[in-house]
């Protein structure tokens, strides 16, 4: 398998967890840099349900907007230019993920911080404020748009698009899509905690090595001991409650 083959599976496999643990359904999507271009893999239009999602049914385009690779007649989807001008101003993002998800939305439409409140390792994301867009709450569609995107978000690991959702900005496919998961428990626990108190939040200090893994594209070992097993036994994140 050559490395954009690898790579293009772990983009598949992004989607379906996305799908898996309730961060998107039809909407949205992970992208990669091929690594040394100025092209990205990504999945194209018309969305499909993501848990379907494969290696086969992405396509590469450039940072123009232009498809460069596919192995159909396909449409490219709308909002690739968030995907373009991230890249384009920022050489070290590997990765970049877009999702409609739930509990994170929901703070950025109140305008309401995502506070670290759980696990150091969990939190890195949110280790500093996610910045927010507020003057554009539309599809993001054109190129002008997306240099708005990246400006906002700067050199921040998420970015709330305000009324739409969020984006999700790392060194590699691994890593974006964490941070999409473990920002959602963040924004679920914040909104649950300030609903009874204060939420007290995880010192910097205590925060700092796990900031410093996902600024290095660390991969946790869970990434293969677990996300991986649960792309093939999806029952395993059923919600379960104890019966008294």
């Amino acid at each position: 398998m050559s490395a954009i083959e690898a790579l293009s599976e772990t983009v598949a496999l992004s989607h379906r967890l996305l799908y898996r643990t309730g961060l998107a359904t039809t909407r949205g999507h992970t992208s990669a840099r091929i690594e040394g271009t100025e092209t990205f893999i990504i999945k194209p239009w018309p969305h499909i349900q993501m848990h379907r999602v494969q290696a086969a049914d992405l396509i590469v385009m450039d940072f123009d907007g232009n498809i460069v690779g596919a192995t159909r007649k396909i449409t490219r989807v709308s909002e690739w230019p968030i995907h373009a001008e991230i890249y384009r101003a920022r050489p070290e993002i590997g990765s970049i993920v877009h999702t409609h998800q739930r509990w994170a939305t929901m703070l950025g439409i109140a305008g309401r911080s995502i506070l670290p409140v759980v696990g150091a390792d969990l939190a890195a994301p949110v280790a500093e404020a996610v910045p927010v867009l507020d003057e554009d709450k539309s599809l993001i569609r054109s190129v002008e748009q997306g240099k708005l995107v990246a400006r906002r978000m700067a050199n921040a690991p998420a970015l709330h698009l305000q009324n739409h959702g969020m984006v999700f900005a790392a060194p590699n496919v691994e890593t974006a899509t964490l941070d999409a998961l473990q920002i959602e428990y963040q924004a679920e626990m914040t909104w649950r905690a300030l609903l009874i108190g204060d939420p007290a939040t995880i010192p910097p200090l205590d925060l700092r090595a796990a900031v410093e893994a996902r600024a290095a594209g660390v991969v946790p070992e869970a990434w293969e001991s677990y996300w991986k097993w649960v792309d093939r036994h999806p029952e395993a994140l059923h919600r379960r409650t104890a019966d008294i």
